[in-house]
């Protein structure tokens, strides 16, 4: 059975340790900032040993995977550099940046990779279908990113190749997918509270339409799934929405932008004549 330690077990790191015990894996440490935090989650985790000192963490493990947040993976990396790693598989979990900040630990007979799930965790917790059916971004060590691989079937989830150049751009996409995509229900949240609508309906009435969007993109494409004003060409209601956001003008600047992306797909898809394309795009530029 391997051994694993997990480096920064928060919401990522505690899922995933408890995903791993419950497979062919035995968890034999987790490490916080706090020893608490630790504590918490070995114990939802249900198995190994808390610590605040990552170099005692990793130490007996054959397996180390790094949670911890972007900018703190340099320093735990430089940490760690003072132990020998040979033929142990050190992985981090960022999707922006690439395996290369793991090459000290290389040094000391690391194999290393990257393994990136494409979700996001809430609250720790045992949610091992969270990783059910996923993406992981992998890439590094040629052995390692075949551990990696086992890893992620393991889990039930798939695995993709990912460039290490490219990963910036990569994790952009996600953020735009995921964060953003909050902010957005945030800002049409704001907007149904000025309208006088209970806050604690906000949410239930917009999620039935996430919802239903969702499944319209899972069942036919990106494009077949646009509706609203620009898809239709209804320059008239656009008028009116962008009039409603006059007092709202950081809101206003977004939905202006997103129109025209919007428009952009539409007269892609030559869905709407190149004059009714262009007055839409007159009105929104």
């Amino acid at each position: 059975m391997n051994k694993v330690a997990i480096i920064g077990a928060g919401r990522l790191g505690t899922h995933l340790g408890y995903a791993l015990s419950t497979k062919d894996y035995h968890i034999i440490s987790a490490s916080c900032q706090s020893l608490s935090s630790a504590k918490k989650s070995i114990k939802i985790i249900g198995e190994g040993v808390p610590f605040t000192d990552n170099k005692r963490a990793a130490k007996n493990a054959e397996i180390i995977i790094l949670c911890v947040p972007d900018d703190q993976i340099k320093d735990v990396v430089t940490e760690l550099s003072s132990l020998s790693f040979q033929n142990k598989f050190v992985f981090h979990c960022s999707g922006l940046l690439s395996s290369q900040i793991l090459d000290p630990l290389q040094k000391t007979g690391a194999l290393t990779a990257s393994i990136h799930p494409v979700q996001s965790f809430p609250k720790k917790g045992r949610r091992t279908d969270l990783f059910h059916h996923i993406y992981f971004g992998v890439e590094g060590m040629e052995t390692a990113q075949k551990t990696a691989r086992k890893m992620v079937k393991q889990l039930g989830g798939h695995s993709f190749m990912l460039q290490p150049d490219k990963k910036p751009l990569y994790h952009t996409a996600c953020t735009l997918a995921s964060n953003h995509f909050v902010v957005l229900l945030e800002m049409a949240g704001h907007l149904l509270r000025k309208t006088e609508i209970d806050k604690n309906l906000q949410n239930k009435i917009l999620l039935p339409l996430v919802e239903g969007t969702l499944r319209n993109i899972e069942k036919n494409t990106l494009s077949g799934s646009l509706t609203g004003p620009v898809s239709r060409g209804d320059l008239e209601t656009l008028k009116s929405n962008l009039k409603s956001l006059q007092k709202h003008p950081s809101i206003l600047k977004i939905y202006k932008a997103l129109s025209l992306q919007a428009l952009n797909l539409a007269d892609k898809e030559e869905r709407l004549p190149k004059k009714k394309i262009n007055r839409m795009r007159d009105l929104l530029e």
